[in-house]
């Protein structure tokens, strides 16, 4: 990729992702948000409700006797 292209794909990107107050997904609260991938607010993301599912989806995948896969 040549340098000018290189530059504008950079900033093409980080026009999309800005810092600003957004509602959060779950409460519907308004919270500042460091950019577009950040939709949960903080309030929820320590509630035990959010760390108990995240800590759900983290856990290691298991065969099954079968084949197939299972969260263990």
């Amino acid at each position: 990729m040549t340098d000018c292209a290189e530059a504008h794909s950079t900033i093409a990107a980080a026009r999309g992702d800005v810092a600003a107050e957004r509602a959060c997904l779950r409460c519907k609260a308004t919270f500042w948000s460091e950019g577009f991938g950040q939709r949960i607010c903080g309030r929820c993301k320590s509630s035990s409700i959010w760390r108990s599912a995240a800590s759900a989806l983290n856990r290691p995948e298991r065969r099954r006797s079968s084949g197939r896969m299972s969260r263990g």
